[in-house]
């Protein structure tokens, strides 16, 4: 699948207001993103960490959904949860937490490899193996 190249994934404009809220277009839906009030925002949003952790947990939950219907599978309902925090003493400092549960009539085989196609989704693999991100400031 090729990405629309004629569009942004997402978009960021300040909201004009003065704080840190941030008005994010992100495919066709809009949303606000702040931060908590400890860091100087209102908390009217997600911050910017808990969107990646959101993109981690969406992407998983559709690798699973896809992989078990390819297998014809009867995974029922999958919940997918992600954690974000920041520890100085590790390397990597950031560290998200993912946690499956998976719903169906699933034996413990399909259930293992279910775990393991996790770890292959595009979001994860994206994470865990660095990006390069190129910046150019518009005229």
């Amino acid at each position: 699948m090729t990405p629309d190249l004629a569009r942004p994934s997402a978009s960021a404009d300040d909201s004009g207001h003065g704080g840190v809220q941030i008005l994010v277009a992100a495919g066709p839906s809009r949303l606000a993103a702040d931060l908590p009030p400890s860091q100087g925002g209102l908390d009217l949003g997600p911050t910017p960490h808990d969107l990646v952790a959101a993109g981690l947990a969406a992407c998983t939950t559709q690798t699973l959904r896809l992989y078990a219907q390819r297998k014809a599978w009867p995974l029922g309902a999958v919940h997918v949860e992600v954690t974000w925090r920041r520890d100085p003493a590790a390397l990597p400092a950031d560290i998200f937490s993912r946690v499956l549960t998976l719903g169906g009539d699933l034996d413990d085989a399909q259930r293992l490899r279910l775990f393991e196609i996790a770890e292959l989704c595009p979001v994860h693999k994206m994470l865990t193996a660095g990006s390069t991100v190129v910046t150019t400031v518009a005229k």
